[in-house]
């Protein structure tokens, strides 16, 4: 595991000293190091979150692009080791012409940061083309689950849970109509493991609950888990935001039998995870 922080000490203790390398994967040292008897790279590397992605875009690029280019430019020495991409499939599409939305629909994201992804998939498209590099990308909705930071402002799940539990705002954009698709990260980890020796399939695979959950219904999912009122400020839409989005996940389950992990079920466990990880810091 190559990452440019260290991980919580759980994640840590799963991967192991031996596994666990501290770095950027844009340091040729660095890369060298964790590749040593790789043949499967699953990069899941990003820069800024959205907000700030659209506040700095060339700052995001310079982040995002850079690893991933040093990465590509490393597996073409390395014939034989495969790659799957972590994507956004929630940013990438734009806003949807017709929903659910399949791999096959037009990508026009609206934002910098669904902008960045999409050139990065371009990059490895190009590499599988010319170099041959047997890759696949999994346009992922928006994720949750364990190990999520709730202080980071990433993730409305582990966000609305924290901030509920300890009686703290919750900003609200959109008037909480803004519609998502929120799947498990353990089933994203599930699918990545599980396609990583398969051959053939869709280059491209979106990775969904394929459930259109608004802010306002994913609020009140919280409040019920926590069993307290949200303290909510609301605030008008954001440019960047894509109105409502959730993902056609028919080639994934065609191809794997996948059935996602239910949000109240999803929701149970991250609060779970949060409320263990609280009681081992006091």
């Amino acid at each position: 595991m190559l990452t440019r922080s260290h991980p919580g000490a759980t994640v840590a203790a799963a991967v192991g000293s031996g596994g666990l390398h501290v770095g950027d994967a844009a340091d040729p040292e660095a890369l060298e190091a964790a590749l040593e008897g790789i043949d499967h790279v699953f990069y899941c590397a990003g820069g800024l979150l959205p907000a700030a992605s659209e506040e700095d875009p060339e700052r995001d690029a310079e982040l995002t692009l850079r690893p991933l280019r040093s990465v590509l430019e490393a597996l073409r020495s390395r014939p034989g080791v495969k790659l799957t991409y972590v994507s956004s499939g929630g940013t990438v599409y734009g806003e949807p012409e017709s929903l659910p939305v399949p791999e096959t629909a037009p990508t026009r994201p609206v934002g910098a940061y669904g902008r960045l992804h999409l050139a990065c998939e371009r990059e490895i498209e190009r590499d599988r083309v010319e170099s041959g590099l047997q890759a696949r990308i999994l346009r992922c909705s928006t994720v949750y689950g364990e190990n999520q930071q709730p202080d980071r402002g990433q993730g409305a799940v582990v966000t609305f849970l924290h901030r509920i539990e300890h009686g703290e705002t919750i900003d609200l954009y959109g008037g909480g109509e803004t519609i998502r698709d929120y799947v498990y990260a353990g089933d994203v980890a599930a699918v990545a493991v599980d396609l990583m020796d398969r051959e053939g399939g869709p280059p491209t695979l979106n990775v969904a609950s394929e459930t259109a959950t608004s802010l306002t219904e994913l609020l009140r999912l919280a409040e019920n888990e926590v069993g307290r009122t949200a303290i909510v400020e609301r605030h008008p839409e954001r440019k960047f935001d894509v109105h409502g989005i959730y993902l056609d996940t028919s080639l994934l389950r065609e191809l794997t039998g996948f059935e996602p992990t239910s949000l109240e079920v999803g929701i149970e466990l991250t609060h779970s995870w949060l409320s263990a990880a609280a009681a081992e810091r006091v």
